[in-house]
């Protein structure tokens, strides 16, 4: 008979809460990859006590101490749960898709990177939010440029004017009936491309604000209105109370980026339209003006939207407008739909290019510069005063987040290019190379050409792009070879542990040795051996490459400007074999990994690669991106909160163990005391925790001491007790904080070594490091958690002195 796997309850059905809740309860929370509660809670068959099929909460049997432990008070009996939160982020094989709005994500991010110096200023924190968030804005701009870019002037202009459209099945719309022979409807089709992706990218906007919906606990009978502001104005940060309720303001700027966005497509259609073909009649001509000036009008309230926002200044009545700025987009976008429809037939235009998109282009890269200007300003303001965080760091994310967004896809607009037909960089060559194409799809009133003028026709791709896409791309690729060379030289160079642990290593091996008797002495192995001892080494230095990412992103972009100023102003070309493989990676990348984990995706082991990468960047709230991927944190640290709720309110005392990625979940869930019932109590327990040696270094202004002192015995966070372990070959946990302390007076970290011994089993492998996963396996961590359990909590101890 099979055994039932987690005992899942249909979504649809109330799961009973009928679990007993007295006494002492040990809630897991696991980190990154989903791990399944089996796993977390060494249980085949853990019932499911709360939650859904999502995401929820499991119980094992109870922990039974043995009468000696309980004794000595280092053990005592408890209900054991878990919190299985990874269907959040890798459940569905929908979630691969997530990849396509990776620079989405990592603009997002870098707008939560700011510095301390940057925070703790008004001023300073109001021209960061500015900057990052018009940037955020200009990227969901920029993508709506590059669409257009491929589809309303590479195929439905150019592809019809060389007479190359009647050769790709695909473009058989570009010569329906009512459509061949008209200029203007052919980019009208092109650039309806673009409305469907944006029409996309707000049902997906919509469909994930299911995680948002989750509003954190409170005190009181009423619950507090809704806030309408972004995270990231909040003043208490992670303490916040609200941080994680962002329903409201993630669809107040999912509507401005939408608006904005679709302000911008109709400005390209009025302006490209009008410089196509004869205007028209006076009536036709102001639908153009309607939605040139409609569109402008929508991009200009969207940034001084952003602009009051980041300033405080921004009334309750203006955050209500983004919606009203999207009937505005949309009677724009109508306008100039319109208007290209009206417009009447003839031959296509005789430039290389859409007429009027050159000027679109420049006006909208201008755009772009002023923002990462800005952002550059704002980052060296923020600098100093920061040692052991990310230097540059927001400002190095986001020229990531535009970087890979248009090397992506423009090389797919190379590759789009090529797939019509051959490719020049000349325009001039392109425009009179195709006139008899131009004039046989005019003579025939169908938007192809034939004869000799089809054979000569190419498509037009600027040499900026041609050149600088697959360099930019190559330039990204010798940056890293760069890095992982140095790396390399480092590992190979790490020989021996430091003195003290290495003779640590040495007496503990002889102490052992000593307690043996004299014929099993000889079994073991018992000293730190070189090739054993460089291993540890090496591991230990590969543990910390993780903080110098930093370089490596560094060195990415400068390689990456470096190689685009080039092409730009040297006119730098690359051999062919070059470029071609530089498209390729520039454009088939991401589609191809996104293609592989697909396929792939009944793998757990390659479903939790994606997981893993989003565990870590949808942590944060969507306050600077609203169309990146959703924040699942906005669920799982409520739900976290409500759970710990839940067991105070039923007699229970809780101690919250968090690995990896949980142990920023339930720091964050217990930095918010408001959320969290009068007397509550928990301990908390973290090993592999990346709170500060990661987020502190990669988001400084709200992983700070401050926060974490809040977490001290007696502290504003009302936790009982605090212990946090990690090991140096750990790359991803480490210490929280130096000189906290935990209830006894000791310091809340405890460095432990990996491996614990050296010593081994002759004809055994020796003890190996095991990095951030050997945790949950070492009974060191396992004693620290019993005897926590068994200390009274702070409440019990003030109850008994009272009686």
């Amino acid at each position: 008979m099979p055994i039932p796997r987690h005992s899942m309850a249909l979504a649809s059905v109330q799961l009973p809460l009928a679990a007993v809740c007295e006494g002492v309860t040990e809630l897991r929370v696991h980190g990154v990859g989903g791990t399944p509660p089996d796993a977390i809670l060494g249980d085949l068959a853990p019932e499911q006590v709360s939650g859904d099929s999502i995401a929820g909460f499991y119980r094992s049997g109870d922990h039974r101490a043995s009468p000696v432990d309980q004794a000595t008070g280092g053990d005592v009996d408890r209900h054991v749960e878990c919190y299985s939160w990874g269907g959040l982020t890798s459940r569905s094989k929908v979630r691969v898709l997530w990849l396509a709005l990776l620079p989405f994500l990592l603009s997002n991010l870098a707008g939560w990177m700011c510095s301390v110096r940057t925070r703790r200023s008004g001023w300073r924190f109001g021209l960061h939010r500015l900057s990052h968030g018009l940037s955020g804005l200009a990227l969901t701009v920029n993508a709506a440029l590059i669409a257009v870019l491929i589809s309303a002037d590479l195929l439905a202009y150019q592809a019809v004017r060389t007479g190359l459209a009647g050769h790709q099945w695909w473009l058989a719309p570009l010569g329906w009936r009512y459509i061949a022979g008209h200029p203007a409807r052919q980019v009208l089709v092109g650039v309806l491309v673009p409305v469907l992706f944006l029409l996309l990218l707000a049902a997906l906007a919509r469909r994930s604000w299911r995680y948002e919906a989750v509003r954190p606990p409170y005190r009181g009978k009423a619950p507090p209105q809704a806030r309408k502001i972004t995270a990231a104005a909040l003043e208490g940060g992670l303490a916040d109370n609200e941080f994680w309720d962002g329903e409201g303001s993630v669809r107040l700027l999912t509507a401005l980026h939408i608006a904005a966005a679709a302000g911008f497509l109709a400005v390209v259609l009025g302006v490209t339209t009008k410089l196509l073909v004869s205007p028209g009649s006076a009536h036709v001509i102001a639908l153009g003006w309607i939605a040139v000036g409609a569109g402008g009008v929508t991009i200009a309230c969207a940034a001084c939207y952003l602009g009051l926002d980041a300033f405080g200044a921004l009334g309750d009545a203006l955050r209500r407008s983004p919606p009203f700025l999207l009937l505005l987009a949309a009677v724009a976008l109508v306008s100039g739909g319109a208007f290209a429809w009206f417009q009447p037939g003839g031959a296509a235009g005789t430039t290389a290019e859409l007429p009027g998109l050159d000027g679109v282009i420049r006006w909208t890269a201008l755009g772009i510069a002023v923002t990462l200007v800005l952002a550059f300003g704002s980052m060296l303001l923020g600098l100093g005063g920061g040692r052991g965080t990310f230097a540059g760091g927001p400002w190095v994310t986001l020229v990531l987040a535009f970087s890979l967004l248009n090397s992506v896809m423009l090389g797919a607009g190379i590759w789009v290019a090529h797939l019509v037909g051959p490719v020049t960089s000349d325009a001039a060559t392109a425009a009179t190379a195709t006139g008899a194409g131009a004039a046989t799809g005019a003579a025939t009133g169908a938007a192809t050409g034939a004869g000799a003028g089809a054979h000569a026709a190419a498509i037009y791709v600027p040499g900026l792009i041609t050149s600088g896409v697959p360099l930019a791309a190559w330039a990204a690729v010798a940056a890293g070879l760069a890095f992982g060379l140095i790396e390399a030289v480092r590992w190979w160079r790490a020989r021996q542990l430091p003195a003290a642990v290495r003779e640590t290593y040495g007496s503990a091996a002889q102490a052992f040795c000593n307690r043996q008797p004299e014929s099993l002495k000889v079994w073991y192995v018992s000293g730190p051996e070189q090739s054993w001892e460089q291993k540890v080494a090496r591991t230990r230095l590969l543990a910390g490459v993780s903080l110098e990412a930093g370089w490596l992103l560094w060195g990415i972009i400068v390689a990456q400007v470096a190689v685009v100023l080039g092409v730009w102003q040297l006119h730098w070309q690359a051999p062919v074999v070059i470029r071609n493989i530089g498209v390729s990676l520039a454009g088939l990348v991401l589609p191809a990994l996104m293609g592989f984990l697909y396929a792939a995706w009944n793998d757990p082991t390659k479903r939790r690669t994606i997981g893993v990468l989003w565990d870590v960047g949808t942590f944060w709230p969507r306050s600077y991106h609203p169309l990146s991927p959703p924040c699942y944190s906005e669920r799982a640290v409520p739900e976290l909160q409500r759970r710990m709720w839940w067991l105070h309110a039923n007699g229970g005392r809780v101690v919250l163990i968090g690995h990896s990625q949980g142990a920023v979940l339930t720091t964050a869930a217990l930095v918010q005391p408001g959320c969290r019932p009068d007397g509550d109590h928990p301990s908390l327990i973290t090993f592999g925790s990346p709170v500060a040696k990661l987020y502190g270094w990669g988001f400084p202004a709200y992983l700070t001491r401050e926060l974490l002192t809040d977490l001290e015995p007696d502290g504003r966070g009302g936790v009982d007790d605090w212990r946090n372990q990690f090991y140096l070959t750990d790359p991803i946990g480490g210490p929280v904080a130096a000189k906290l302390s935990e209830k006894a007076g000791r310091r809340v970290d405890e460095d432990l070594l990996d491996p614990a011994q050296c010593w081994y089993l002759y004809g055994q492998a020796p003890p190996a490091p095991t990095g951030h996963s050997g945790y949950w396996a070492d009974q060191r961590v396992w004693e620290v958690v019993n005897c926590v359990a068994a200390t009274p909590s702070q409440a019990s101890l003030e109850m008994a002195a009272r009686d």
